[in-house]
């Protein structure tokens, strides 16, 4: 019996194991589908790892987003509270000098403050319910509007000021209906506690102050006292019981200045919802601004986020759908057990998100004695007079002896009216007279600083028109009560008329070059935030690849708007100092403080500091930070002098000397660097003159450091060194009590 069998190709009549060569396709394709699983699985976690990072960024960009809102409305209120005080400043200030003229025993100007002060305290203006003042043992003096206890010598705010509180202290004495204590301390000569000056304000004036919250998703802002209690809330703020007190946790940190701020976010227990807190600390004052924002979860996606969301999915299906055909295929050869294999396709690889575009570079911001006879007084051409002061009973006496009859053509009234003292006084704007007694009986007092004074005063002619009149006057001869002086009379008015017209034309060439230099600062980071912003537009038309350099840009644009404030808060630092009590502060210590601020740029530039002060350097009056501020901007200004000159050694010195009066103090800083230019020296405190490049200074600098120094009743001069050795700043400070008699201390500076 024959067996047939089937040729198959060239293979020489030998039969092909089939079975064998299934099972290998077979296995082939398991791993094959195996193989495009996993590739498939590994793509799909990837897109969505992404994808979630994208979200989670997004989130993490809502909640800054909401932070910095929280922020600026507690730095916005912290700003506001300082000027809804000013009133009540200015009230306290008042009563301060109402202290001084009863001291001095100025009845009339005691009269003038009371009358003031009372109409204050009466319509409640900006918030001022009352005013008090206080002796050293609390026993209330005076006071006006709303009444307040006899004796306050256990309240909080008279025993601060009594144990050396110089700052204003602001404190509850009860609920908040009762109000807040506003208070100033009353010192007399030397130094010593004399009593306080008390305002009770309305707390809903500083309520008023606060931002005010237009809609619910807009930061809450509420004022606490440093002790944690509620004083008022910001308009339409939205009444929340757990924060009738301050936590602890949400108090700003301790910061130089008294300028803390501290912000946090935390859970709210057992909700979905993320409260932003943000709390700053109001300087000069016990108080705490707090502003609170609600976080919302599972709100709407960015558009952004959609596209990143869509085309996840997109790439999920597409990997989706091609393993499930490529699993189809691999179940139908093995149905139909076809005996040659196609070639498999590889499965489509998803495609990958383009790299982002290389951050195009973008330009950096560039960055007048002899007697004269009543004769020899009436023949003179100009309007002169001679006058005899008799001091009587304690009382002085004024006598007219001679006017010369030049006084008609100046002033228009007839010798007589001159000389009838009732009827001139009549005549005097008041007003305008300087403070104190009139001139020729100030002149004549036994203790009279002087031989000779001027005075300047509006005068009304006989036909009602008014006129600027100078009347200078010197004492020729003393006999013992009787006291012999000669004046002079003249118009002034067209001389006043022209100083104030050079005056607004100062003021407005003074403006011409603020707004000028102002207009070149900010230049700069409005051109690179312009850019910046274009730069960013087109990122985001790219789609979801573009989004990290469009966030690049943002950045930069939020940089260079900090840049733009801090331009704008100097210039307004400069414009205006923010009040506040001048308090007792040690020069040796500011000196350490400011250079230990500075230590590392005085190292890099290898100069060295010697200071020169003693020990026991009496205390100026002034505040410390301001103080080193100062020292601050002029060592730097110093180092950069010297930075301009090699080879020769850089050394900063700074001593100590008595002023031109015994109540001055004068710190001298010299450097030895290039000296100021002497075209220069007339300009250095102009505003936005600046003999640096114009990147390396705004001309700000100096004219704040001499608002500063007038601020403390003292002054600041600019010079050069003789033979070229550098320059020298000498600050003229103010002592903060009167010196002593002992000779030991009064040679303190000198032995220094």
């Amino acid at each position: 019996m024959r067996m047939a069998v089937e040729p198959r190709g060239d293979t020489g009549g030998a039969p092909l194991p089939t079975g064998r060569y299934a099972a290998g396709r077979r296995f082939l394709s398991r791993a094959t589908l195996l193989l495009a699983c996993l590739f498939g699985a590994t793509v799909i976690i990837f897109t969505w790892s992404s994808t979630l990072d994208v979200l989670g960024g997004e989130t993490r960009q809502q909640d800054s987003a909401a932070e910095a809102m929280t922020l600026n409305a507690a730095r916005a209120g912290r700003d506001a509270i300082p000027r809804a005080l000013e009133p009540a400043d200015r009230a306290l200030s008042l009563l301060q000098q109402r202290a001084g003229a009863l001291t001095r025993g100025d009845r009339r100007e005691v009269e003038a403050l009371e009358v003031t002060l009372t109409n204050m305290a009466r319509r409640g203006q900006d918030g001022i319910r009352a005013l008090a003042v206080t002796d050293a043992q609390g026993n209330v003096t005076w006071q006006a509007g709303t009444t307040l206890p006899g004796w306050m010598g256990n309240a909080e705010n008279v025993l601060a000021h009594r144990y050396g509180r110089m700052a204003p202290l602001l404190s509850r004495p009860g609920s908040i209906q009762a109000g807040l204590v506003m208070s100033y301390p009353i010192l007399a000569s030397g130094g010593r506690f004399d009593g306080v000056a008390l305002a009770l304000l309305e707390p809903a004036r500083l309520g008023q102050a606060l931002p005010s919250a237009q809609g619910a998703n807009d930061p809450q802002t509420m004022l606490f006292h440093s002790d944690g209690s509620l004083l008022a809330r910001g308009r339409n703020a939205q009444v929340n019981p757990a924060l009738n007190r301050l936590d602890a946790a949400l108090m700003p940190e301790p910061a130089a200045g008294g300028t803390g701020e501290r912000r946090v976010s935390l859970p709210e227990p057992g909700g979905r919802r993320t409260i932003s807190y943000a709390s700053a600390q109001v300087p000069g004052y016990d108080l705490v601004v707090l502003a609170t924002m609600e976080i919302a979860r599972g709100g709407l996606l960015s558009r952004g986020s959609l596209v990143v969301l869509g085309l996840a999915g997109a790439v999920t299906c597409f990997t989706g759908l091609a393993l499930l055909w490529l699993f189809h295929r691999v179940l139908r050869q093995d149905a139909r057990g076809a005996e040659t294999e196609e070639p498999m396709e590889a499965a489509p690889t998803p495609p990958s998100a383009p790299s982002a575009a290389p951050g195009r570079p973008a330009p950096r911001p560039a960055p007048l004695p002899a007697r004269t006879a009543a004769a020899l007084i009436e023949a003179l051409p100009a309007g002169a007079y001679a006058a005899r002061v008799l001091h009587a009973g304690g009382e002085a006496e004024v006598h007219i002896t001679a006017v010369n009859p030049a006084i008609r053509d100046i002033t228009g009234w007839e010798p007589a009216h001159f000389q009838d003292a009732a009827q001139w006084s009549r005549s005097i704007d008041w007003s305008s007279y300087p403070p104190g007694e009139p001139l020729l009986e100030r002149l004549a007092e036994p203790d009279a600083a002087g031989e000779e004074a001027v005075v300047e005063y509006r005068l009304r002619r006989p036909d009602g028109s008014w006129m600027w009149l100078r009347d200078a006057a010197r004492i020729v001869a003393r006999h013992g009560s009787t006291v012999d002086l000669l004046g002079c009379l003249s118009d002034v008015t067209r001389e006043r008329e022209f100083a104030a017209q050079a005056d607004n034309a100062s003021r407005v060439a003074a403006r011409g070059a603020m707004a000028a230099g102002l207009a070149h600062e900010l230049n700069q980071p409005l051109a690179v935030m312009s850019l910046a912003a274009e730069n960013a537009l087109d990122a985001l038309e790219e789609g979801a690849a573009g989004i990290p350099e469009a966030l690049a840009r943002l950045r930069r644009i939020a940089a260079q708007a900090e840049r733009a404030k801090a331009i704008a808060a100097q210039l307004r630092s400069f414009a205006r100092l923010e009040a506040a009590v001048l308090e007792p502060v040690s020069l040796p210590n500011a000196v350490q403080g400011a250079l230990g601020l500075i230590a590392s740029n005085l190292k890099d530039a290898n100069i060295t500091a010697d200071v020169r002060l003693p020990a026991n350097l009496p205390t100026v009056r002034g505040q410390p930070v301001l103080v080193e501020q100062v020292l601050m901007n002029l060592c730097l200004n110093a180092k950069d002098a010297m930075l301009g000159r090699e080879g020769a050694a850089h050394r900063l010195t700074i001593t100590a000397e008595p002023g031109f009066e015994p109540h001055e103090i004068r710190l001298i800083i010299r450097d030895t660097g290039t000296g100021i230019p002497e075209e220069a020296l007339e300009r250095v405190f102009d505003p936005f003159f600046s003999t640096k490049p114009a990147t390396k200074g705004t001309g700000l600098g100096l004219p704040l450091c001499r608002s500063i120094m007038l601020r403390f009743g003292g002054g600041i001069s600019l010079g050069n060194r003789p033979g070229g050795g550098g320059a020298e700043a000498i600050l003229t400070f103010q002592r903060s009590r009167p010196p002593a008699t002992d000779p030991l201390e009064k040679d303190t500076l000198a032995r220094g």
